[in-house]
């Protein structure tokens, strides 16, 4: 160990020491995640440049009955002078470190020197060397041969290995003397095509073989289509043809002329066929047009209507059903509703008589959402202030002033009640602050106002509410100090919701049971906990305090 590690190292450990001193029965944890705590470890320290360091054992039997986790490290004193040496936990076994001699005489992933006589196999014996991947046996060194234990057998026919250029993978086939004749003749450069496919005119889709069928040319026939094959291919002339047919479909001329289908098909002065639009009447389907049309059929129209230009309504308008007018109405003169009319929106009258009686009507919403007329006093339509009379709530009517007065006193030792002011009040009787309370700027201290020295000050004694359990127990808003007696057995407190809690304090502390039974804190809603959503405490009298920040819960103490 070099003298700068060694120096940090006291370092770390006569920290940790005085840490230890400040609370006797407290597990400690030290470095990087400070809820995730083990149960087997009285001090932990978590870090990616530190170890850490226990105390020497005899044996691992105490240790190993309290489930250690992987990557403890401790220092084994056994009275075998070979058995001695630091250990690691390592996939729940303790695993000696070697030393330099011991490594020395390991083989290196990155591989040793070469020295004469050293290799890797076996030494004696009947045993040969099996190397394996995936756990599957796949080369096999025996008495100086190599065998390929395992290979993909992929047809029948003649044995040959095959190498997947992009894989490397080996594999067994076999295939017929012609395909491994052919491809040894490829494998030599012999890659001329045996065949070759041409085309020819003809009468039809068809090959045509010369010579030997097995190796000689084949001609592909394909025929044009020229409206009595069944099959065949189109030429250009064909497809313009077709072309020049479909854009010959023209509009026609508007037809004033009604029919059933409102449209027809007809041909143009040129003689093509061209589409004609007809106009709509009282029992045919069509257009609407420039000039005067009886139109057939109820209509809806769901947007707004205009009439510009002196539309005129000359026959008049009926409506015999209930109306709706939704949008506003602007009514300049009379209007005279035959039936139940809804009127939603702004409703603009016109000319409307103003009142001077002292008894004065007006127009009022009834339950039933109909308006009604009601006559008021004059007292009804006077002018409201607001006044600080005391010594209690009332109101004050002035006649002469048309005015009516709501007086609330400000709070004090004599008001039944009252407001509190920005200027300075005595109160009488108990008061009960269910929300936060803070003091900016002074406080009283007996008859006395001084300075705060914080945002509450409190100059007497301060009670906080505390709790003792002996059952898993979820905190409620009253909590401060949470006591829990895990004798009978492991138990769990929930914490709340850090949301809407921010700068809240709880502080669990566990009062019984022994290291054999745990107390578990929990968050809600996946919250966490520093970086973890649980936290363990074994050791009686020891305890946490937690905080919130608004969103999740930080330590404070522990």
């Amino acid at each position: 160990m070099t003298k700068s590690l060694q120096v940090a190292f006291r370092g770390v450990l006569l920290g940790s020491l005085a840490l230890l001193a400040t609370d006797t029965y407290a597990q400690l944890k030290v470095g990087d995640h400070p809820t995730k705590i083990n149960k087997a470890s009285v001090l932990e320290l978590e870090s990616d440049k530190q170890g850490l360091l226990l105390p020497r054992l005899t044996s691992f039997t105490g240790i190993d009955a309290l489930t250690p986790p992987d990557g403890m490290i401790v220092y084994l004193e056994s009275t075998d002078v070979t058995q001695r040496g630091l250990y690691i936990r390592k996939n729940g076994a303790w695993e000696k470190m070697a030393n330099d001699k011991d490594a020395t005489a390991n083989w290196k992933l990155t591989g040793n020197d070469a020295v004469a006589g050293n290799f890797i196999g076996t030494n004696a014996g009947s045993v040969p060397l099996v190397l394996k991947g995936q756990g599957v046996e796949g080369l096999i060194i025996d008495n100086g041969y190599a065998f390929l234990k395992k290979l993909d057998v992929v047809t029948a026919g003649v044995d040959v290995l095959l190498v997947d250029p992009t894989s490397g993978k080996v594999s067994s086939r076999k295939i017929s003397e012609t395909a491994f004749t052919s491809a040894i003749n490829s494998i030599n450069g012999q890659t001329a095509p045996s065949q070759t496919v041409t085309t020819a005119g003809g009468t039809d889709y068809y090959f045509t073989p010369s010579g030997n069928a097995t190796t000689a040319d084949h001609k592909l026939t394909i025929e044009k289509q020229d409206g009595n094959r069944p099959l065949g291919l189109l030429t250009q002339n064909d497809w313009i043809r077709f072309d020049k047919a479909a854009k010959a479909m023209v509009i026609a001329t508007f037809n004033t002329t009604p029919t059933a289908a409102g449209l027809s098909i007809g041909t143009d002065a040129s003689g093509n066929p061209a589409l004609a639009l007809h106009a709509a009447d009282e029992t045919n389907p069509g257009a609407l047009t420039a000039v005067a049309q009886n139109i057939g059929g109820n209509k809806t129209f769901k947007g707004s209507i205009t009439v510009e230009n002196g539309g005129t309504i000359s026959s008049g308008l009926t409506v015999n059903g209930t109306s709706n007018l939704k949008d506003d109405a602007v009514i300049g003169k009379s209007l005279q509703v035959g039936t139940t009319t809804e009127l939603k929106g702004k409703v603009t009258l016109g000319s409307v008589a103003t009142g001077t009686d002292a008894n004065t009507d007006v127009l009022m919403l009834g339950t039933g959402g109909e308006v009604i007329k009601k006559t008021l006093p004059t007292a009804a339509f006077r002018t409201f202030k607001n006044g600080a009379d005391g010594p209690d709530v009332h109101y004050a009517e002035d006649a002469v002033a048309n005015t009516l007065t709501l007086h609330v006193p400000s709070a004090s030792l004599v008001a039944d009640r009252g407001l509190v002011t920005n200027i300075g009040q005595t109160f009488k009787g108990a008061k009960k602050f269910n929300d936060d309370l803070a003091v900016r700027t002074k406080v009283i201290v007996g008859d006395t106002t001084v300075a705060a020295n914080s945002t509450l000050q409190v100059a007497g004694s301060l009670s906080l509410n505390i709790v003792s359990q002996n059952a898993s127990y979820t905190m409620t808003d009253n909590d401060n100090t949470i006591l829990m007696n895990c004798a009978s057995g492991d138990l769990t407190v929930t914490l709340l919701s850090a949301v809407n809690r921010k700068g809240r304090v709880i502080t669990v502390k566990k009062i019984g049971g022994t290291l054999a039974k745990s107390l578990k804190i929990v968050t809600s809603n996946s919250e966490t906990i520093e970086d973890g959503t649980d936290y363990f405490i074994y050791n009686d009298w020891t305890f946490v305090t937690l905080q919130s920040d608004g969103a999740n819960w930080f330590i404070i103490r522990h």
